[in-house]
């Protein structure tokens, strides 16, 4: 019998198991999957690793809406890929994120390169002086940033010649904007990726991040883009899979604004039936490093308070991980990879893909 799932006769309770090293042939190429198994039975941070491995898989072996939160700065600290990867596999079906994650991609796809420094000797006036943009410990060249945000007015005004209504819903505005970023070449983006593989993508403070400086110098703009009617979306959406057999699940990369708009959708759904009962999502990772005694969205657990809420379920598979994200999402990311293999596409992709089609327009 496995280790992690031995009980103590007495007290009817897992027993923590010690952590060692391991060398076992038959797990040759599964080393992480393997560790983070091992990790769900060990203590603190670690152990949670540990359970969020599991319940993603729990996820992804599953019929739920997987609905992924983008928040913190992911995409500058070289996260990205692996976003695109979840979404390509089929193990994410519904994106909400920050301005800056569906943007700063863009940088290393037209050839800008980031550079490491040492946080706590580097000269910030110096920086300044040298054109350079400073990310704690990484800095990217003021002059690529500044090229960046301007080259997406060419999207505002590729749209204003393209889109014939006044206004266009901001999943829609996303789409587009991922479909143009393909056809330049930079299909590795998120906003690319989301739009080629049929994946909603939400950001609903759109304008807090380079896509602003790109709406500024657009020489032709238009239409104007409805974020109320996004939040309508959604909810269609998640009413739609907020039934049994079914069900919405999530995974929070930070906090902020992407949670919050994941979250009150199960609130939205429970007022629009009518029904005392709550609509949550049946599981919810978190992996963050907001402090839950301050009081901030970010911080709020999604195994305690967010239940007070009805935002998730009292029964429902919920992990908060209290980890920097450029441990925990590579770890869990090379895990799921040698869990399942590469050729591995989720199962319940194509028929989540169809519904959600449908329903965004």
């Amino acid at each position: 019998m496995e280790e992690h799932a031995r009980r103590d006769a007495h007290h009817g309770l897992e027993v923590r198991t010690p952590m060692r090293v391991e060398i076992d042939g038959s797990h040759h190429g599964a080393s992480v999957s393997r560790l983070l198994d091992r990790m769900r039975t060990s203590a603190f941070q670690g152990r949670k690793l540990g359970e969020a491995f599991d319940v993603w898989r729990r996820m992804i072996d599953g019929q739920s809406l997987i609905c992924l939160g983008l928040a913190g700065s992911i995409s500058s600290a070289g996260m990205w890929p692996l976003v695109a990867w979840l979404i390509e596999r089929g193990y994410v079906d519904l994106v909400a994120s920050t301005s800056a994650n569906v943007t700063e991609d863009l940088l290393e796809q037209r050839g800008a390169s980031f550079h490491r420094v040492d946080p706590e000797h580097v000269d910030d006036e110096q920086l300044w002086q040298q054109r350079l943009y400073r990310f704690y410990d990484h800095v990217v060249s003021a002059v690529e940033y500044d090229r960046m945000e301007d080259a997406t007015a060419g999207f505002f005004e590729d749209l204003a010649g393209r889109w014939k209504e006044p206004a266009i819903p901001g999943a829609l505005f996303m789409r587009e904007f991922g479909r143009w970023l393909d056809g330049r070449g930079w299909g590795g983006a998120i906003a690319a990726t989301c739009a080629r593989h049929g994946v909603p993508l939400f950001v609903p403070a759109a304008p807090d991040g380079p896509l602003a400086e790109g709406y500024r110098t657009a020489a032709r703009k238009g239409p104007v883009v409805d974020f109320f009617q996004d939040y309508e979306i959604a909810i269609r959406i998640m009413d739609r899979f907020m039934v049994p057999g079914r069900g919405t699940s999530a995974i929070f990369l930070g906090g902020g604004v992407p949670k919050d708009f994941i979250q009150i959708t199960a609130t939205s759904v429970c007022a629009i039936r009518g029904s005392a009962d709550a609509s949550a999502h049946s599981a919810a990772i978190q992996i963050t490093t907001d402090n839950t005694v301050f009081g901030g969205l970010g911080g709020a657990s999604v195994a305690t308070e967010c239940i007070s809420w009805g935002k998730e379920s009292p029964a429902g598979m919920n992990v908060m991980v209290f980890a920097d994200l450029t441990i925990a999402l590579p770890m869990l990311c090379q895990g799921l990879l040698e869990h399942y293999g590469a050729a591995h596409v989720r199962a319940a992709r194509e028929a989540i893909r169809a519904d959600v089609a449908a329903l965004l327009g």
